[in-house]
């Protein structure tokens, strides 16, 4: 049968739990962003385009990139440790001797739950991003964030916002797949699954940020 219980156990596990570091992290980045990029703006009189800035800095690339690396340092080192322990510990060879594929008890819930997730989270932090550089704006530059929020949301095409969130879909799967294929190909007891952790993370921040370069390229495209 199709696991649904499992996709939604790690829906809760990869999504949910990452909510509170994706957001802090989104609010602070939105923060900085605006700081930086208003007194650099401000130099040149062009205060009022800070918003406008900001709004399509953080949904097209900054938004889904930063996310996604957050998300990769948390998910794919635990999706390997997890995976790698059953694996050194004989439970993945267990499940194969009680008929069940590893595969599908182990890896699609967890590429699916994260492929669902991870535009979720993309999209909070957009969220959490331009509301974070709306405070600065406030309290540093003086823009009223009723100004703020209209500049950003009149400047904002649908495609600047799908363009960000699209990527993620491509993101959520190589995380979670590079996480489940270091923790399969473990080897080693207890210093094996360290490695496999280890390089999961290296492998997957790579192959994100190269994604990255090749998706933006081909949404520019379309």
């Amino acid at each position: 049968p199709f696991e649904i219980g499992l996709i939604v156990e790690q829906m809760e596990s990869l999504g949910l739990k990452s909510l509170t570091i994706v957001s802090l992290a989104s609010l602070f980045t939105g923060m900085v962003l605006c700081l930086q990029t208003g007194s650099a703006f401000v130099r040149f009189g062009a205060k009022p385009y800070v918003a406008k800035v900001l709004a399509v800095a953080i949904t097209r690339e900054l938004g889904p990139i930063l996310v996604a690396l957050i998300v990769t340092g948390r998910v794919a080192s635990g999706i390997a440790a997890e995976i790698g322990s059953m694996k050194v510990s004989e439970q993945i060879d267990a499940l194969k001797v009680m008929g069940a594929s590893p595969v599908k008890r182990l890896v699609m819930p967890r590429v699916v739950a994260l492929m669902i997730t991870l535009p979720l989270l993309v999209l909070v932090g957009d969220i959490l991003g331009i509301l974070g550089g709306m405070i600065i704006a406030s309290v540093e530059l003086g823009i009223k964030p009723s100004f703020f929020l209209s500049s950003s949301l009149d400047f904002l095409a649908p495609e600047d916002i799908l363009s960000g969130i699209g990527k993620c879909f491509f993101f959520g799967l190589i995380i979670a797949g590079i996480g489940c294929y270091q923790g399969l190909t473990t080897l080693g007891g207890t210093r094996g699954v360290g490695i496999s952790t280890t390089r999961a993370v290296v492998v997957s921040s790579v192959l994100v940020l190269l994604s990255d370069l090749l998706l933006t390229k081909a949404f520019l495209l379309l």
